[in-house]
């Protein structure tokens, strides 16, 4: 594979006692210095293409369907078959030391990560070679004087004395060989890197790229004309590389996981005795002093992709922070980062042992007080199966139940090829996923982090250009890269899925779509009840009222899958923004990750703030062994 090194500039002065050449290098001359490359997308892809990924489990997905076939034959005619796999054992060998170690088991996509991280540290380089220190005030707007700004003999130097030529060329040059190792096309990461190069050389030049199009980060008004000056413009670029190099982030992913800045969670909290289960843990927030308690208890289950920070990214960002300033006892389902031990644990786990033991001990510790639950996708889409066995248990005990309100963020509950916008995800799923490989590779160490991004990626279209785009161009705004750091983080540091779960999650809920069918089981201490499917219409008779927030613009759980309040629950006057105790609708344009905005975040717990205000009706007692309970449940 071909290095790339980036020569120090310490080595050459400002090109003394050397006659400029008659050349001078403007901000055109430099864009075509880049070169077209794979990083430029020429084709306009509207998504990213990982070929060489792609090519790479495509031959590994036919080799294993060779393999089974061949211990197909081997049974047949009775000849020992487990050696038919002996070339897969070292494969998964490598593939569970690497989870273990948290690296991704792919190695494309390993190298397409070390060549972004040096294309990032070569713009950073540029950068440090053309700026000095200065005492100015800071360029993201923060109180510190600005470490360094833009040298303009330097940059002239680099753009007419040929020794500042050839340095100049020399580090594009470098930057252009890294780009033909990349490994995919399309809408990617280094995309949005040479975006901001192509930048920087502008800066450098002193004057835009001659055609406006190829202008980073340059808006036009709706009527083609440009919002700004040249001259701002430059100066807006000059804004934004400052800003990066003073929080060094130009590394997107180094930064999101290593700045001070990036660190998730803001309200303190203590973990629950007597709550461990492998590694999740209850946690309990702490209320705030001063605030007064409001008798009620919220429960927040969380999904089991990535951190259940979500719920708690910052201040100012947080549901958990909104939600103690209303004065509720608060608990959160932290999963952690499942081991090897919890490989063979399957949904039953997750989405009943957890949640019967987490709400006895809450039960214990607020006896009599009602319980309110806050659901985020997978967290909301597990626990409405798992609240309707409840209600079936509860109902045959002669008990009322304990939870009438439930909050679902972006839960989706059907999934189908029709109506509910899933049909593109499950095409992937057809296309790529085999449960038989994923058992054999990740049975024994569960489903990396690295592995559940690439297929929300592939679901995505072009999501890590647009991720890396919008981090770079709202750099130029005061405080816009310290106040994305969490959400960055809580991006690049998933936690592993439980292979089963996984598995159980693909096929019985997402392709099977059981929960919406009706076809979901779940164990219980019931014996009436083990095993046997959910009756999900318990939901509507024990009075249950669902609120539903969901999103126009969020391709994880679109709009038709979310639809939890318009079937089960108090349907029957299902309301928008309105009381009554009754369920609600509430359809935005918004995302999937919307707590990262705190308008949108604060419109969100306005409204789920007034729909928990409302107080549900007395629930009613019914003795075990009723006909009516027999036969509701």
């Amino acid at each position: 594979m071909l290095s790339v090194s980036f020569p120090d500039m310490s080595w050459v002065g400002l090109g003394q006692g050397v006659s400029p050449t008659s050349i001078v290098l403007d901000a055109d001359m430099l864009d075509a210095a880049l070169g077209l490359t794979p990083a430029d997308n020429v084709g306009g892809c509207e998504d990213t293409c990982n070929w060489l990924g792609d090519y790479h489990g495509a031959v590994l997905r036919s080799l294993f369907e060779l393999t089974r076939l061949q211990r197909a034959l081997f049974e047949t005619m009775r000849l020992p078959a487990d050696r038919t796999g002996l070339w897969l054992h070292p494969l998964v060998q490598l593939t569970e030391q690497l989870v273990a170690k948290g690296v991704g088991p792919d190695p494309v996509a390993a190298d397409n990560l070390r060549i972004e991280q040096a294309y990032a540290e070569g713009i950073k380089r540029l950068v440090e070679g053309l700026t000095h220190p200065s005492q100015g005030p800071a360029a993201d707007g923060a109180s510190q004087p600005a470490s360094r700004t833009f040298d303009r003999e330097r940059c002239r130097w680099a753009c007419r004395q040929p020794q500042g030529q050839l340095w100049l060329l020399g580090q594009l040059a470098a930057l252009q060989a890294l780009e033909w190792q990349y490994h995919s096309i399309g809408l990617t990461r280094l995309m949005a890197y040479k975006r901001l190069l192509r930048s920087l050389i502008q800066v450098i030049a002193g004057e835009p790229i001659s055609d406006v199009a190829r202008q980073p980060y340059r808006k036009p008004a709706p009527d083609g004309s440009l919002r700004e000056s040249d001259e701002a413009y430059l100066a807006t670029c000059e804004v934004r590389l400052l800003t990066l190099l003073e929080q060094d982030a130009f590394d997107i992913r180094r930064y999101a996981l290593e700045s001070p800045a990036a660190r998730i969670g803001h309200c303190p909290w203590e973990v629950v005795p007597g709550s461990a289960l492998f590694a999740t843990r209850l946690r309990h927030y702490l209320r705030p002093a001063g605030v007064k308690p409001n008798g009620k208890t919220l429960y927040l289950a969380s999904p089991m992709i990535n951190r259940c920070e979500i719920f708690d990214l910052a201040e100012g960002k947080s549901v958990v922070e909104g939600m103690l300033a209303l004065g509720y006892d608060l608990y959160l389902v932290d999963y952690g980062d499942p081991g090897p031990d919890q490989a063979g644990l399957g949904l039953e786990f997750f989405g009943k042992v957890v949640h019967d033991r987490y709400l006895d001990l809450i039960r214990q510790r607020h006896p009599g007080q009602p319980i309110e639950v806050m659901g985020y996708c997978m967290g909301g889409t597990l626990f409405l199966p798992y609240l309707a066995r409840r209600a079936e248990e509860f109902a045959l005990r002669g008990e009322p139940l304990d939870v009438h309100q439930v909050a679902l963020m972006t839960a989706p509950v059907k999934f189908d090829d029709e109506d509910s916008g899933h049909k593109p995800m499950r095409d992937v799923v057809r296309a790529h996923y085999d449960t038989e490989l994923m058992q054999v590779f990740y049975g024994g160490c569960n489903v990396p982090p690295q592995t559940i991004e690439a297929g929300m990626h592939a679901i995505q279209p072009g999501v890590a250009y647009t991720v890396a785009e919008g981090f770079f161009s709202r750099a130029a705004f005061p405080g816009a890269v310290t106040d994305a750091a969490p959400f960055l983080h809580w991006l690049h540091s998933g936690t592993r899925f439980p292979a089963k779960a996984h598995r159980e999650w693909i096929g019985r809920v997402f392709m099977g779509n059981e929960i919406w069918k009706g076809e979901y089981c779940l164990p219980s201490s019931v014996p009436e009840l083990d095993g046997k499917p959910v009756n999900m219409d318990m939901l509507n008779r024990a009075d249950v009222a669902i609120f539903d927030y969901r999103g126009l613009r969020d391709p994880i759980a679109p709009v038709g899958s979310c639809l939890a309040s318009e079937r089960w629950g108090r349907i029957e006057k299902n309301q928008q923004l309105t009381k009554g105790g009754l369920n609600r609708t509430i359809e935005k344009n918004v995302g999937h990750i919307f707590v990262v905005s705190k308008i949108l975040l604060a419109e969100y717990l306005s409204t789920v703030a007034d729909f928990l205000a409302d107080e549900p009706p007395r629930p009613r007692t019914r003795r075990r062994g009723s006909r009516r309970a027999n036969d509701e449940a």
